[in-house]
């Protein structure tokens, strides 16, 4: 999994780049970052967006997950956001993403279902996140095909810049 995510991701960002938007990796190799450690880096570097890469399996095609809160936001302390809800200010724009990513896709022929759950790291984001996960299914080792991930890659790209107004204003 870690190869293939990092393939994409390389992709992902190669695609950014190319069309004027910087982008920033967590992580450039295989190297092993908790869930926390994803969230507390996005957040230092104040990121417009998050995404998340996976391979999962059973199924086929993509699953885009757009962040849901498991309970009510707790009110901010001051200047600290509370960390299970970080996510609070910005779950309508990750949502508005997350359903970008999935038409985009399906333009590109590439099954897509959008799903929305609480999950970490996404929920300890303060920009606009998602997680994209490429499942193995129908099509055999079709994650690491050059063509799939090229087509996910070109999706999320132009999801992301297709939103990039909605996002102003954010570094």
């Amino acid at each position: 999994e870690k190869a293939l995510t990092l393939s994409l991701a390389r992709r992902l960002k190669n695609d950014l780049v190319e069309r004027g938007i910087p982008a920033r990796m967590v992580r450039e190799s295989d190297t092993s970052l908790s869930l926390d450690e994803r969230a507390e880096i996005s957040n230092q570097q104040h990121a417009a967006v998050f995404v998340s890469l996976h391979v999962g399996a059973p199924g086929g095609g993509v699953r885009i997950y757009a962040p849901a809160l498991a309970s009510p936001p707790s009110p901010a302390v001051g200047r600290f956001l509370p960390w299970e809800s970080a996510q609070a200010g910005q779950l309508a724009r990750s949502r508005s993403l997350a359903q970008a990513v999935a038409r985009e896709l399906t333009r590109r022929d590439t099954r897509a279902v959008l799903l929305s759950f609480p999950l970490r790291p996404l929920n300890n984001v303060t920009a606009c996140a998602i997680a994209v996960e490429m499942v193995d299914g129908d099509t055999p080792g079709e994650p690491a095909s050059p063509k799939f991930q090229g087509a996910v890659a070109a999706g999320i790209a132009s999801a992301i810049i297709r939103m990039r107004p909605q996002m102003e204003g954010r570094p």
